[in-house]
């Protein structure tokens, strides 16, 4: 690609393409706007890079914690989504003392080695042995169901699934489930309405917390602030 515009990007034959990935959200200000450019040349010109406290920083926590859902009111900033879950997984393991995560088949969180057991398919072939303690389990995918269910009929089945692969097969020490709320790098596999509440029950019932991995659907990408 040569430069890009709003929404749109031109490569270097000329060619025109309407950029819907965004950067998988890193570009969703879109290109070039020029109250975008004209920002980033005054903070350019002031401080550009450190990660002690400035005005801008200072302001960006607190519009993220007027923003966030609930009483979540603290943040922390890093440099990837991998390295923002694999924060998320710690945080969840020191909170309620447990190690083991749940992931979901067709999830995707990174490829660094804190997340990479979560993922499926070929993204981790050939790199074992991995982590231990990280399980993952079919996700709702009702156009493709694993199960061969219908929906609402199934009366999630695949929730009651992850229940008992967590009681068969984890230690019973689960921190966490992690759940993208739409799967992206799967193919933007929507769940039916009410799942997450169901994850979010399932979390409650075996002690865990539950995390939303919202790295492709968050701020706005979904038409909603949060997914």
């Amino acid at each position: 690609m040569d430069r890009g515009e709003g929404a749109v990007l031109w490569d270097i034959d000329g060619n025109r393409y309407v950029d819907l990935l965004a950067g998988v959200g890193v570009a969703s200000l879109g290109y070039a706007h020029p109250r975008y450019v004209a920002e980033m040349t005054r903070q350019l010109e002031r401080v550009h890079v450190g990660s002690f406290t400035s005005e801008h920083r200072a302001a960006l926590v607190k519009l993220i914690a007027d923003l966030a859902p609930g009483d979540l009111n603290r943040t922390q900033l890093y440099s990837s989504g991998a390295e923002a879950v694999e924060a998320a997984v710690r945080l969840a393991r020191a909170a309620t003392g447990r190690h083991e995560v749940m992931g979901f088949w067709g999830g995707f969180h990174g490829k660094t080695g804190g997340v990479l057991p979560l993922l499926s398919g070929s993204f981790k072939h050939g790199l074992g042995p991995l982590a231990p303690g990280m399980y993952s389990s079919p996700y709702a995918s009702c156009e493709r169901c694993l199960f061969g269910k219908t929906f609402p009929e199934c009366n999630w089945h695949c929730v009651d699934f992850l229940r008992a692969k967590i009681a068969a097969e984890t230690t019973n020490d689960i921190a966490a489930i992690i759940v993208e709320p739409i799967q992206g790098t799967a193919g933007n596999i929507i769940p039916p309405p009410g799942y997450l509440r169901e994850l979010r029950a399932l979390a409650t019932e075996i002690g865990a917390l539950l995390i939303c991995d919202e790295m492709i659907t968050g701020f706005g990408r979904t038409g909603k602030m949060f997914a």
